[in-house]
């Protein structure tokens, strides 16, 4: 198995005040898809958490507290982008380039979304079927992005990823995606 863990840092232009938090993301590849966490420490009572109910895929889910995934098949052009909000909704999205959308990939199962709320942590694990997804077949290396929107008391947005290589937030920058994940044994 092959697994990173990696602290997000704010973009620079995030409105000002930002929560006092930091945002911590780990990927593990998985004979299945992979597994991803995102931890939130500091007063993360600061946070808007959207309230919880069913798992869902859902658009616009980055206009409020959500963490997202980007992967893609190294030295490629084709990725997709995952989101997963704190209410177990969920999105995923297949593009042919940067930001060239193409038809929503169908995947095998609903992620599985588990929040785990404290005081001074929180905690979001996924576990995501990439299964049918031929560009992500668990031999092929992935490039891997990730990101969190965070939503503050204030109403104001905060986003945090891997690297910022643009003036703007950007998470589909292919710059942004700067983990490489080996593949998961089997033929490529």
């Amino acid at each position: 198995m092959s697994s990173v863990r990696a602290d997000l840092v704010p973009h620079p232009g995030n409105p000002r005040p930002a929560p006092d938090i930091r945002v911590a993301a780990s990927v593990e590849r998985t004979a299945r898809g992979c597994d991803f966490r995102y931890e939130i420490t500091g007063r993360v009572t600061e946070v808007v958490w959207p309230v919880t109910g069913a798992p869902q895929r859902c658009e616009g889910l980055w206009r409020h507290t959500c963490f997202e995934a980007f992967c893609a098949v190294a030295r490629g052009t084709t990725y997709y982008e995952f989101n997963f909000s704190p209410s177990a909704a969920w999105a995923a999205y297949r593009f042919g380039g940067y930001r060239e959308r193409l038809a929503d990939p169908e995947l095998s199962s609903a992620p599985a979304i588990h929040l785990r709320r404290g005081d001074l942590e929180t905690r979001l694990e996924v576990a995501l079927d990439m299964e049918g997804l031929a560009r992500v077949a668990p031999a092929r290396p992935l490039d891997i992005g990730l990101s969190a929107v965070i939503e503050s008391r204030d109403g104001g947005l905060h986003y945090y990823a891997l690297s910022h290589p643009a003036e703007a937030a950007d998470f589909h920058d292919r710059r942004g995606f700067v983990l490489t994940l080996a593949g998961y044994g089997g033929p490529v």
